[in-house]
């Protein structure tokens, strides 16, 4: 039952009294909590009486002024059904506009339009007023309100009923795009674990002589960037560094693509061209606009040496205490649909006790502060270089010092690091 008021058939100079039937006794206690701040008020202001019995309030006086005040009464209910409270000054404005002949209350109907919004944001409303003076501003507060239309009285039933049907129908699309933008989201969130499934697990971790660790921080839900650690026989470990151009889930599905394909080549015949030319056949499909930087090196814990392949990859360092730091740069160019190996795409190195190896992205040199300077690729390899502790100390600093560079920043670009310690003899 929702709150109305019930008119004898009298005329406007004659006493009666209107009925206002409140539904719900919490409804009724809410009211009746204020009676004395309420009747003060409203008495003051019409020349009314009112009484209070159950669920049932009864105003006496002349039919206009007794309608006037039910009025009154039965927005307060709505307002009350909204979830809000009754506010005074609201309260003291709406008797005003009584007083003026102003109905319904704008004062209360915005009220009560601003706490079902509350309550329900999706619910679509049509705002009807009967109200003739001042519509520019009581538009201006509908619209500013949220309400899906603003019509005045009188209007017909197919005005109404048009309303109402685009009501529905926008409900109907935002029902539809909600349903869109889950989907999205739940298929961004299997996207990110498959992707941090592709990721070495347990790091860091000790290979024989070599301790590896590593960090990652992905610029969105998913990123393009790949790292892997993968051990092969005769005390070899393959270290890993790749990163897809763009971002989302595409660049994560080419990341899944280029580790399968990397898998099948190292099962089939280890070494760094074939599993580079594994990656070029399996991105082939894709077309010229999807480009693979990479860096893989082969650890031989016997030779003490790094056979490494770079595409285009930002120059891997080796240091050690005591020796100066060595870069090791591309050796072919990146890899894209068209563009192949060069006859001589690997190169070996030195690589033994008390010597570290370090791969990373272009992301975490890219990294800007707020204005707008680059960290520096030459920045990183100092820091990396003068970071004291063990590897997994020096990958912390580097980080903290990326982020606190960002100063907040969040990263235009995956941050990732891969770094691989010799140990000393």
């Amino acid at each position: 039952m929702r709150a109305g008021s019930v008119y004898p058939s009298l005329t406007p100079d004659q006493q009666t009294q209107v009925k206002v039937l409140v539904p719900g006794n919490h409804l009724m206690v809410s009211l009746l909590g204020q009676r004395d701040e309420l009747l003060r008020l409203v008495e003051g202001a019409f020349p009314v009486s009112i009484h209070v019995r159950g669920n049932e309030i009864t105003v006496s006086g002349e039919m206009t002024e007794a309608e006037r005040v039910a009025r009154l009464f039965e927005e307060m209910v709505l307002l009350l059904e909204s979830g809000n409270t009754i506010d005074r000054e609201n309260l003291g404005r709406t008797i005003d506009m009584l007083k003026a002949d102003e109905r319904p209350s704008d004062v209360l109907n915005t009220a009560v339009l601003r706490g079902r919004k509350t309550v329900r944001p999706k619910t679509e409303v049509i705002l009807v007023t009967g109200s003739v003076t001042d519509l520019d501003e009581k538009l201006v507060r509908s619209v500013k309100e949220r309400a899906g239309f603003f019509i005045t009285k009188p209007f017909s039933r197919a005005v109404l009923t048009t309303m109402v049907e685009r009501c529905l129908e926008i409900r109907r699309l935002e029902q539809e795009r909600d349903d869109l933008i889950r989907r999205l989201t739940e298929d961004l969130a299997r996207a990110r674990r498959y992707q941090l499934a592709l990721l070495p697990k347990g790091l860091p971790r000790a290979f024989g002589p070599i301790t590896v660790a590593s960090a990652y921080v992905s610029c969105e839900s998913v990123g393009g960037d790949l790292y892997d650690v993968v051990p092969l026989p005769e005390d070899r470990l393959l270290l890993m560094l790749a990163d897809v151009a763009g971002h989302g889930v595409a660049a994560a599905l080419v990341t899944g693509m280029i580790k399968t394909a990397v898998g099948r080549a190292l099962q089939d015949q280890p070494g760094l061209v074939p599993a580079a030319r594994a990656i070029l056949e399996t991105m082939a499909p894709l077309g010229a606009h999807r480009v693979v930087t990479l860096f893989m090196g082969i650890a031989d814990r016997r030779a003490r040496t790094l056979h490494y392949l770079n595409a285009g990859h930002p120059p891997a360092m080796i240091w050690g205490e005591g020796r100066a730091p060595r870069l090791l740069p591309a050796t072919t160019p990146l890899l894209s649909f068209g563009i192949g190996l060069v006859a001589e795409p690997t190169a070996t190195v030195s690589f033994g006790p008390g010597e570290r190896l370090v791969l990373y992205s272009d992301g975490l040199y890219e990294v800007r502060d707020p204005e707008g300077n680059d960290f520096g690729r030459d920045r990183l390899l100092q820091a990396l270089a003068s970071a004291p502790g063990g590897i997994s100390q020096v990958i912390e600093t580097i980080m903290e010092t990326a982020r606190r560079h960002a100063a907040g920043r969040p990263p235009d670009d995956d941050w990732t690091i891969l770094a691989a310690e010799f140990g000393a003899d």
